[in-house]
């Protein structure tokens, strides 16, 4: 048997022809013409951060960022500012802790529901009842200055009692926020620079004899402790000066009540 050989012919054209490989290429649509896509019923979309800094926030802030840098110096270069400065940054932070502890009693007998004279009765007999602990701090470095200094603070809680102003409510409530951040942070600066270690940077044998410190302790051993300790907590009131205190919970500043 033979077999007719089939004359195979060239391609038709639309038949044979291999396909082309045709990439899909999406659309490009116009900016105008994308639509966001709309939230589900009931969600609630947060609103974009604050970070607006007031100039009286930036006024507020400037002093405690003053003394951190103070702290900081003092600590890095001891000598800049005098090795005696140690001593009086670590009175600094012993007085600060009294006013941080006085700030609670004092402010909550300042801002009651009293009449001005029994408020500044109240304020002035707790006044008087921490100048027992001022006084011994004054009397360990032989120096008058905290004295003067406390009740420099305490005559300003005192001011606008005795001139008949009664502090708004949402003033009461920034003094309260403020006394709470300044414990927090005081609390968190102590805390942290006692039980991790703190690099001695200026603070060498020789500076922390020339220094000179009375009384023994941890501080006294270590000033370095106490300096960056100072460091951290005004550094943290400058930084929550500056924002208002806008970090803590939603409504619970001032303004942030005002916005909702």
């Amino acid at each position: 048997m033979f077999r007719t050989a089939r004359k195979v012919g060239p391609p038709t054209p639309g038949l044979n022809a291999p396909t082309p490989s045709v990439s899909p290429v999406s659309p490009v649509l116009p900016v105008s013409s994308v639509v966001a896509p709309t939230p589900p019923p009931g969600h609630i979309v947060p609103p974009m951060p604050d970070t607006r800094v007031r100039l009286p926030s930036l006024i507020a802030a400037l002093p405690d960022f003053g003394l951190a840098g103070v702290f900081l110096a003092t600590w890095i270069a001891p000598d800049l500012l005098g090795v005696q400065r140690i001593g009086h940054l670590m009175l600094v932070m012993l007085l600060e802790f009294i006013v941080v502890h006085s700030a609670a009693f004092m402010g909550s007998a300042a801002i009651g529901a009293a009449t001005p004279i029994e408020r500044t009765k109240r304020v002035v007999g707790l006044g008087l009842f921490y100048t027992m602990f001022v006084g011994g701090f004054a009397a360990a470095f032989r120096t008058w200055w905290p004295i003067v200094a406390f009740w420099g603070l305490t005559l300003n809680r005192l001011l606008g009692m005795l001139v008949g102003q009664a502090p708004s409510e949402k003033a009461k409530l920034f003094m309260q926020q403020s006394w709470a951040v300044g414990a927090m942070a005081y609390l968190a600066a102590v805390f942290a620079t006692t039980f991790l270690p703190v690099p001695e940077l200026g603070i060498t044998a020789a500076v922390r004899a020339a220094a000179d410190l009375p009384g023994s302790g941890l501080w006294i051993s270590e000033p370095q402790r106490v300096l960056a300790a100072g460091f951290l907590y005004f550094a943290a009131l400058g930084l929550s000066e500056l924002v208002d205190h806008r970090w803590l919970p939603k409504g619970t500043t001032p303004r942030q009540q005002a916005e909702g």
